[in-house]
């Protein structure tokens, strides 16, 4: 038994804005974390410092890696999205 999924263009276009500032939103974070990190490295470390440094790095470079493919994922969702449009106006 198949499920079928019904899509309209306003969820797809909607999708595409959410991935967008999910986008934005986790770097916001990355960035925050690393200032304060920054900050609590200049009155303190230890080896727990360089651990969480390295988390942070690492999880800006792959946001940093993924956001090229995202960014063709959404326009293709925006394309798809467009063509439901055209072919919901040829129906009506």
């Amino acid at each position: 038994m198949s499920e079928q999924i019904e899509a309209s263009s306003r969820s797809i276009i909607e999708l595409t804005k959410g991935i967008s500032e999910c986008i934005k939103k986790i770097s916001s974070l990355n960035n925050d974390l690393s200032t304060q990190l920054k900050t609590l490295g200049n009155t303190f470390q230890d080896e727990g410092y360089a651990v969480i440094q390295g988390y942070v790095s690492s999880s800006q470079a792959k946001v940093n890696e993924a956001v090229p493919d995202l960014k063709v994922v959404m326009e293709k969702l925006i394309e798809y999205a467009h063509l439901l449009q055209e072919s919901e106006k040829s129906i009506t």
